[in-house]
């Protein structure tokens, strides 16, 4: 498989998004933000070892929560406070 500069992938083995910066010799260099360190770090990947992110297989599995999410969580969190 191909990836292009901007690309979203995933290491298939498993792990969070990654964005494709640049591709040398069967190597890809990605960007990924760490919330355990709180900062963006990169890694050189294989390229055998990626695949396209594929937003619908990883919903279930996806760490990233959009502010609506918080909110939810807020909301049940104060219902069970209140009862």
């Amino acid at each position: 498989m191909t990836f292009s500069q901007g690309d979203i992938v995933n290491v298939k083995s498993g792990g969070p998004a990654l964005t494709v910066l640049s591709i040398a010799n069967e190597q890809v260099t990605c960007l990924f933000y760490s919330e355990e360190l709180g900062e963006f770090k990169h890694a050189v990947i294989p390229t055998f070892a990626l695949e396209a992110y594929d937003d619908e297989a990883g919903d279930e599995d996806d760490d990233r929560t959009s502010p609506e999410d918080d909110e939810d969580e807020d909301e049940d969190n104060e219902d069970d406070k209140a009862a």
